[in-house]
């Protein structure tokens, strides 16, 4: 189904965008292993509308791949799957966060939703910059990953279309 390929495409588009977003913002350090890389409370950029944009962006760009790829019964699966391992590593870093932050993170908290973006900024930015230069580092696996996955799929699509 070619309308999938194009919604999936735009699921894909959307995700991997509000990562580069987020990831100009705080940089590579938003994904570390081990609680307090991060520089600190990053409240700008897509921080302003939503707590967690790389994960609001992964789930985007896994959605896409899942309608690029046309297994409709993935959907379900995925979105299950991703809130049980979304749900408690959330859970682990807002502690680290109230901990570390105290009452700044609190208030953050308390006017910024965790997954679906507020249309109304968080009237407190902080002052961290933009940078196209740790954007891309930072997102060049993912993009990497992104270029593989949707040839992989559009090459057995090929492939399962020569041999019918």
């Amino acid at each position: 189904m070619w309308y999938t390929v194009v919604i999936g495409a735009l699921f894909i588009a959307v995700g991997e965008f509000l990562r580069i977003w987020a990831v100009g913002y705080a940089g590579a350090s938003t994904r570390a292993r081990t609680l307090g890389a991060a520089r600190d409370l990053v409240t700008t950029g897509p921080y302003r509308y939503v707590r967690n944009p790389l994960y609001l962006g992964n789930f985007f760009l896994s959605l896409g791949v899942c309608l690029v790829a046309n297994v409709y019964w993935l959907v379900a699966v995925f979105v299950i799957g991703y809130f049980f391992q979304y749900l408690s590593i959330i859970a682990v870093e807002e502690t680290y966060l109230l901990e570390s932050c105290g009452p700044v993170y609190q208030a953050y908290r308390a006017r910024v939703p965790r997954f679906i973006p507020q249309f109304h900024p968080y009237p407190e930015p902080s002052p961290h910059d933009f940078s196209w230069t740790r954007a891309i580092k930072s997102e060049k696996r993912t993009l990497t990953a992104i270029v593989c996955v949707i040839g992989l799929i559009f090459a057995r699509q090929i492939v399962d279309y020569k041999l019918l």
